[in-house]
């Protein structure tokens, strides 16, 4: 009987160690999933970055030099300021 208990007990914890690994393959599963649905939370968290236009809508020369000129006036800029816009304005066209 001794031996016959012996071998039940193999038996026994063989299968202990089974389900051991299986509760534990489980856990980890369970764990990537877990993470991976938090990679999505903080993905949807992030604020939305505006979608730039392609190409920027270019202002009128015309309507740059005014307003460089009022800066110029109101003493936002200096003289040598509103030059060098003014000829960067005029060189582009």
């Amino acid at each position: 009987m001794a031996i016959g208990a012996s071998v039940a007990k193999s038996r026994a914890s063989a299968a202990g160690e089974k389900q051991a690994q299986a509760a534990q393959a489980q856990q980890q599963q369970a764990q990537q999933q877990i993470q991976a649905q938090q990679k999505q939370i903080e993905a949807l968290q992030q604020p939305q970055q505006p979608q730039q236009p392609q190409q920027p809508q270019q202002e009128d020369p015309m309507q740059k030099l005014q307003k460089y000129a009022d800066l110029k006036q109101k003493g936002i800029i200096t003289e040598e300021e509103y030059q060098k816009l003014k000829t960067e304005v005029l060189s582009k066209m």
